[in-house]
């Protein structure tokens, strides 16, 4: 983290100046008072320090990631070539910013909090602020889980307002995100709800019980399918027809031209390529 490269100088100040007190003057002792203010206000202010840094001097993914984005993330594909490293970047410091929990392991691989985080960028790409707080804690259990809201379910997704806690399966999640076309993608599934409360004020359009046709008609994932998935007893519409809208955007377009069109306006950004 930048905060300890810059803390490192003042640190041995401290040591340095506390050693010549001690064993040379005692008026070096008024030295290691700056040292300490600063090492402390280093360490109550690092995250703003280190966001500050990282804004200015963005991370990139690594190689092993940036492969696996090329090969199968079909969203990375169709960004024209200027914004796919703006976007890895992004994806980089959400990683960085959100709180990861594992559950049942060890730790968090890396490709699954690039997964997740690419999630939550795909919908914010284009947008300064691309972060959901207070929406900065993320979950992975490796396989389905129960929870408090659901005690009696094991499903694969779930957001928790409340605590602002983003929930996933592992092995869901990653099938999921390498083939949309077969597996109902969670991670944007769950990241739309976060995104729509996030920002409450926009033109979200509205769907009912109706909209499933047309869903299923542009996925080929009926309601009934996505609830087996998920394995949660309700489901909203909004949504799924978030997570369609980016991954099958040629048939929503076809289906439901003007919702296309609407959304491309809500988050500013036409998942055809054109950003």
């Amino acid at each position: 983290m930048p905060t300890r490269l810059f803390a490192i100088p003042f640190g041995v100040g401290f040591f340095l100046f506390f050693y010549l007190a001690w064993a040379k003057d005692e008026t070096y002792a008024i030295y290691i008072i700056p040292c300490s203010l600063i090492l402390g206000l280093m360490y109550v202010f690092s995250p703003q320090i280190d966001w500050w840094w990282y804004k200015r001097y963005p991370p990139d993914l690594t190689d092993g990631i940036r492969r696996f984005f090329s090969e199968r993330y079909t969203y990375y594909t169709r960004l024209p070539l200027r914004d796919k490293e703006t976007f890895r970047q992004k994806v980089a410091m959400f990683s960085m910013a959100t709180d990861f929990k594992p559950m049942v392991m060890p730790e968090v691989p890396g490709d699954v909090r690039a997964i997740v985080s690419a999630s939550a960028v795909q919908l914010s790409a284009v947008f300064e602020d691309f972060l959901y707080p207070p929406f900065e804690n993320v979950v992975i259990y490796p396989h389905p889980f129960p929870s408090p809201q659901y005690p009696e379910h094991f499903h694969i997704s779930e957001l928790f307002e409340e605590d602002g806690v983003v929930l996933f399966s592992m092995d869901h999640l990653i099938k999921s995100f390498a083939e949309p076309d077969r597996y109902y993608n969670i991670g944007l599934h769950e990241f739309a709800k976060v995104f729509m409360l996030t920002y409450p004020d926009k033109a979200y359009p509205e769907l009912t019980e109706d909209s499933w046709d047309d869903l299923e008609q542009i996925s080929q994932f009926s309601k009934a399918a996505i609830l087996e998935w998920i394995n949660l007893p309700e489901i909203e519409p909004a949504p799924v027809s978030i997570a369609h809208f980016f991954v099958f955007p040629e048939s929503f377009k076809a289906v439901l031209p003007e919702m296309y069109q609407t959304y491309c306006e809500i988050f500013q950004q036409d998942p055809m390529g054109q950003v």
